[in-house]
């Protein structure tokens, strides 16, 4: 009998982001996926759920609606989709992340076609077709400080963080890379089952830097794959200019209180992509 009912799972944690949530969907469903799929949602106590649900049910049926009763993370919603999921492979998908037809069957047929690729990001787009910036190299206690302070300003911490962002590269080749933003992601799910799911240590933030750093250790590759191309609604502030502002937002809090559970995992360890 064959282990899994279905090919791919798309797995999509939702926190009060409605409308992103139900366009997310519609894109997945006029993308007309021709192999075997579950969608999962899972909501992360928003402050709408009910509402949520009752639309996604009426519009969406066939979806699979979850619901946390508390936000216990990012992380964590993520890892009960995944366990919930009854598919070969999982793909990840952030509520402003958005799907076309094809893009489903070209990542489950490269990830076939090697084995040896254990996590798979496509080439993200904003929406003036522009490359978005989703490759990086592991991030260091150095360049977080450079990245969140007016330091990063500096010529010398401008030529660090270029370098952190691959931003010498041209990003239109398939390419082993440390790590991919995880907006959109797919991986086996015997990938995720061998690492034992995200570590959930990290609530929010630089769980899909440190899920990329156990893959690249269980001895599989993460691998950049523009053949495949998304659209991705990526909001940010500048690293310097709300620095201030952002010192009494929670979220900046949680930012750094996962950097730092991230750095005590990987402090003076050797980069396992070498």
């Amino acid at each position: 009998m064959y282990k899994y009912k279905y090919k791919v799972a798309i797995t999509i944690v939702n926190y009060n982001t409605k409308d992103l949530l139900l366009y997310c969907l519609k894109k997945i469903y006029n993308a007309q996926i021709s192999i075997p799929f579950q969608v999962i949602v899972l909501d992360n106590a928003s402050n709408d759920t009910d509402d949520i649900e009752e639309e996604v049910n009426d519009k969406y049926p066939l979806v699979e609606f979850l619901k946390q009763p508390t936000n216990d993370g990012y992380t964590k919603g993520v890892n009960i989709c995944a366990k919930y999921a009854q598919s070969e492979y999982i793909f990840n998908l952030n509520t402003d992340a958005f799907l076309d037809k094809g893009v489903v069957e070209q990542m489950v047929s490269y990830l076939e076609k090697n084995p040896s690729v254990g996590l798979i990001g496509p080439q993200l787009l904003n929406f003036d077709s522009s490359i978005q910036e989703s490759t990086y190299h592991f991030l260091t206690p150095l360049l977080a400080l450079y990245r969140r302070t007016p330091i990063g300003l500096l010529p010398f911490a401008k030529k660090a963080i270029d370098k952190f962002k691959m931003s010498d590269w041209n990003h239109q080749s398939v390419k082993e890379v440390d790590w991919v933003l995880g907006a959109a992601y797919m991986f086996p799910k015997t990938i995720i089952e061998k690492i034992n799911y995200l570590d959930e240590d990290m609530f929010l933030y630089l769980s899909d830097t440190y899920f990329a750093w156990q893959v690249w250790l269980s001895g599989y590759k993460v691998v950049y794959y523009p053949e495949v191309k998304m659209y991705h609604y990526h909001r940010k502030s500048s690293q310097n200019g709300f620095i201030f502002r952002l010192l009494f937002k929670k979220i900046y809090w949680i930012h750094i209180q996962d950097g730092i559970k991230f750095f005590r995992k990987t402090w003076a360890k050797p980069n396992p992509h070498q």
